[in-house]
């Protein structure tokens, strides 16, 4: 029977009669189906790299996370020293023996709270235009120059490591939206930021933001800020995102290149741009005391920048254990509360997103 012949046969079958598929058919039509599913399950679990445009995927918070217990305040106006602590302790012993009323919680030997009391305050809030102290957060900035630069060190001690956040332009993950580092900062209500790795300038690069996990397309250099308050930086050709992921990631930053080696100078790195620039990092201390550094740059008379050697040199001599360079030129800007620190080059520039410092405990 030719074809014509086929479906003029067909034509004439009764309207009502449904018509159904020879049995291979339906046996391919329903693998098909099963292998569609398949993929866009892929795409939302490992298979395919992440790249969600309106929220991430929220990441677990390991068990073994250190936890901070609430703040201890007195109504004394210095920071408390050890011996006014175990005084005060003392008497609120003493006076809930005689008239029940409660103890305030004791401080966690092992909680940042007290590895840094001497850089917290009793509750009381300090803040000048190069410090800021409260129960929770002590940053203090500094000018610097070294040879021909200008650069500010922002050192930084925190009680909690969700202090240490970032955020987007307008609030959202995505391409192609930017804003100042100035006006994302105050709608964050951030005390100190500085500007990012500029994830939106690309469609490659880890982007685990405030733990929650964006995109998992490697690109580089990668550094990570787990819950503990650990921080490390990684080779791409090391990089393992199964084993960030398992140890609790709360932060993780494309940009680099790296600028320590195991806590060593370096002179080669994973970078092309290493002349004199306008230059942001992230330097790492111990658990709960980090640094930002902002280095002003291609101002004649003013400051030149840094060279990437120079720059890891910087760190070293600081006494960091690892250090991270960050979107630079002139997206590099530092701000502190509602004003822009440093001089950035040309004014500065909009951007996707920043590093911030913030003080919940307090309004």
């Amino acid at each position: 029977m030719g074809r014509a012949d086929h479906q003029n046969k067909e034509s004439i079958q009764p309207e009502n009669k449904p018509r159904l598929l020879p049995l291979p058919w339906v046996i391919l039509i329903d693998l098909v189906l099963i292998g569609a599913g398949l993929i866009v399950f892929a795409m939302f679990h490992h298979v395919m790299p992440r790249d969600i445009q309106t929220s991430g995927l929220s990441l677990p918070r390991p068990t073994t996370t250190r936890t901070v217990t609430p703040d201890v305040t007195t109504s004394t106006a210095s920071p408390t020293t050890a011996s006014e602590s175990q005084s005060t302790a003392t008497m609120a012993s003493s006076q809930a023996e005689t008239t029940s009323a409660p103890t305030e919680p004791s401080l966690d030997p092992d909680s940042w709270q007290a590895k840094f009391a001497d850089q917290f305050t009793d509750g009381t809030v300090i803040r000048t235009d190069q410090e800021y102290r409260s129960a929770n957060l002590a940053i203090t900035i500094q000018q610097q120059k070294r040879g021909d630069a200008v650069y500010y060190l922002a050192d930084i001690y925190m009680s909690d490591i969700e202090q240490f956040r970032s955020a987007f332009a307008a609030g959202v993950y995505g391409r192609g939206l930017t804003d100042d580092v100035l006006d994302i900062a105050v709608e964050n209500d951030a005390i100190l930021a500085m500007s990012g790795d500029y994830y939106g300038i690309r469609d490659q690069g880890i982007v685990i933001r405030n733990g929650e996990l964006y995109r998992d397309v490697l690109f580089d250099d990668v550094l990570v800020l787990y819950y503990d308050g650990s921080m490390e930086t990684v080779e791409a050709k090391a990089f393992d995102m199964d084993r960030i992921l398992t140890e609790g990631a709360w932060q993780a930053w494309s940009f680099g290149p790296m600028l320590l080696d195991q806590g060593e100078p370096m002179t080669t790195f994973n970078s092309r741009v290493n002349p004199d620039n306008p230059r942001s990092a992230v330097g790492y201390y111990e658990p709960g005391h980090y640094c930002f550094v902002l280095v002003d740059g291609r101002q004649a008379g003013y400051s030149s920048g840094m060279t990437l050697t120079e720059l890891s040199q910087l760190f070293f001599d600081l006494g960091c254990s690892a250090a991270y360079n960050l979107d630079g030129g002139q997206s590099a800007i530092l701000t502190f509360f509602d004003q822009v620190v440093n001089q950035p080059y040309k004014d500065g520039r909009k951007i996707s997103d920043i590093v911030y410092i913030a003080d919940p405990g307090t309004d």
